[in-house]
């Protein structure tokens, strides 16, 4: 599938390049991004080629496979479409209005579980030794009783 992918992103880059040229595509700051991620996967697609030729199925360098990661910024781009759209950019604008509230409510909750997992511990640490063993959620220390509570 990684190579797979790989080819999907040459031909759209080569694509790309042929449509538009190469300078109105590089007067796009997102392109340079789109374009260094093809790059660095085909570096990656000829380390692995090299390394299974030469040591019969060895291990890539490890640095090359994390540039997989940076892959998945290319689904970023859908966000300059979201601006286009004006019913979109009233929607995000109320979101980020709300995401302080959000913050606070977040707080109180987190508080909320601090004081109840310190009461189960008051209250049931150490209680719950049964023939069978120690459930997984008990109060007999902090963090399984604030997982526990929450």
């Amino acid at each position: 599938m990684n190579s797979l992918f790989t080819y999907i992103f040459i031909i759209e880059l080569s694509m790309k390049l042929i449509a538009v040229g190469p300078n109105r595509y590089l007067s796009d700051k997102m392109n340079y991004m789109d374009g260094g991620v093809v790059i660095m996967s085909i570096i990656e697609l000829v380390i692995n080629s090299i390394s299974t030729e030469g040591k019969g199925g060895g291990s890539s360098l490890s640095a090359f496979r994390t540039i997989r990661i940076f892959r998945t910024f290319r689904v970023l781009r859908v966000a300059r479409l979201l601006r286009a759209l004006d019913s979109m950019q009233m929607i995000i604008a109320v979101i980020q209005k709300s995401i302080m509230q959000f913050v606070y409510i977040s707080l109180l909750m987190i508080l909320f579980i601090f004081i109840f997992a310190l009461l189960g511990m008051q209250f049931f640490g150490g209680k719950f030794n049964f023939e069978d063993g120690v459930p997984r959620s008990n109060f007999d220390t902090f963090n399984n009783a604030f997982v526990t509570s929450f």
